[in-house]
């Protein structure tokens, strides 16, 4: 079966994907940290992480996209209107027009799964489902969390 990349619309793969490796009190990303302002990020701990990326999975747009291969949830690209995104007022990342853009980052690809096309393949089924929301242009951001591997 081809990898496929569809609206990220099931807790289980983002679990899977973003989710804590041992204790589920642990207090991961979950992709969040751009999605929330900073005080609201750093309030919210440990199981309620989770229990707020499961509520997004339930919105009418899903929170970003997930890559399966066989089946199986293999990489994940975050990907909303950059307006209800708090790196939207940012200084560092200017505003090239007024378009109502969509921003897409945190790329999270499987370890045994890199090396082969699933970020690019994320990228292009990220922009495509924010076209399909009705964005006139969409931006990709890059950070690095300077982590063996990280772009």
């Amino acid at each position: 079966m081809p990898l496929v990349v569809a609206p990220a619309t099931s807790f289980d793969d983002l679990a899977t994907l973003l989710g804590p490796k041992r204790s589920p009190d642990a207090s991961v990303c979950w992709c969040l940290s751009h999605r929330l302002p900073a005080a609201r990020n750093r309030a919210l701990t440990g199981r309620a992480r989770g229990e707020y990326v499961r509520e997004l999975t339930t919105r009418v747009v899903a929170p970003g996209v997930v890559a399966h291969d066989d089946g199986e949830p293999v990489g994940w690209a975050a990907v909303a209107p950059r307006a209800e995104l708090p790196f939207a007022r940012s200084r560092t990342i200017p505003r090239v027009d007024d378009l109502p853009v969509w921003s897409v980052w945190c790329f999270r690809v499987r370890a045994g799964h890199r090396g082969r096309g699933i970020a690019h393949a994320l990228l292009a089924g990220a922009v495509g489902y924010a076209r399909d929301q009705g964005a006139p242009a969409s931006r990709a951001t890059r950070w690095t969390t300077g982590e063996p591997g990280s772009t």
